[in-house]
């Protein structure tokens, strides 16, 4: 925990962040009325910003107390939550909306599906793994989902987008797998 809250609180410094919500987001975040949400790996709370300028009241959860940092007084809606998200558990029900932006953590899909509430929403894009990729070691493969693995993780919820494909405008061969789903009623 202790150097991974390191780590990222070194990315905050150095501003090496992307600061305009993540177009996934903006882009379905309308689907539920604004509720309140969750914001997992809320790095410097772009995601959490924009929620809550459309009215959601939003936990934002983060290893780096840094990025959080840059949260503090910027909106009321906004509640920081400084933990490590290997050992964070998401209340039950809690929330109508939730977050999962370029971050992966296996140990959360049931708490990510069992955190919504019936008819909630979930908007999750995180990086896929690409095939004869050879600079990250098998232990980085944790960090990359293989082909179908988002998808196949929250089929008990109602899938009304999903997505594979390379990230342009980003890094080249970055690839992405999007997913937007619903908790049924």
């Amino acid at each position: 925990m202790f150097s991974d809250r390191v780590r990222w609180n070194e990315k905050y410094r150095r501003k090496d962040y992307p600061e305009e919500p993540s177009a996934i987001v903006k882009n379905f975040f309308g689907l539920v009325q604004p509720t309140a949400a969750l914001d997992i790996a809320a790095g410097s709370g772009r995601n959490a910003l924009f929620l809550a300028g459309q009215g959601f009241t939003v936990d934002a959860v983060d290893i780096s107390d840094e990025g959080l940092s840059l949260l503090k007084g910027r909106h009321r809606a906004v509640r920081s939550i400084c933990a490590d998200l290997d050992t964070f558990d998401i209340p039950i029900e809690r929330y109508g909306l939730i977050v999962n932006i370029l971050f992966l953590n296996r140990r959360l899909f049931p708490q990510i599906r069992e955190g919504l509430r019936p008819g909630g929403l979930l908007i999750f894009e995180t990086l896929l793994d690409t095939p004869g990729r050879t600079e990250h070691s098998t232990h980085g493969r944790d960090y990359f989902l293989r082909e179908n693995e988002l998808l196949h993780s929250f089929l008990t919820l109602r899938i009304l987008h999903y997505h594979e494909e390379g990230d342009s405008g980003q890094e080249p061969g970055r690839r992405l797998a999007s997913l937007v789903a619903m908790k049924d009623k």
